[in-house]
């Protein structure tokens, strides 16, 4: 997982968020809602709930 990113909070999330950072040391990432919304901000999660979306 690196910067730029895009994932799910779990497989069966429905919201796609964009990785804006990652801390590998504490497994911690920040991401942001991928949606047209005025008050996205950047919010953590634990890599191991990200998954990747696919193309």
């Amino acid at each position: 997982m690196k910067p730029g990113d895009q994932v799910k909070v779990s497989a069966r999330g429905t919201f796609v968020f964009t990785v804006k950072d990652v801390d590998e040391d504490t497994g911690m990432a920040m991401i942001e809602v991928n949606a047209d919304s005025p008050l996205t901000y950047p919010w953590p999660a634990r890599l191991t709930d990200l998954v990747p979306v696919e193309d």
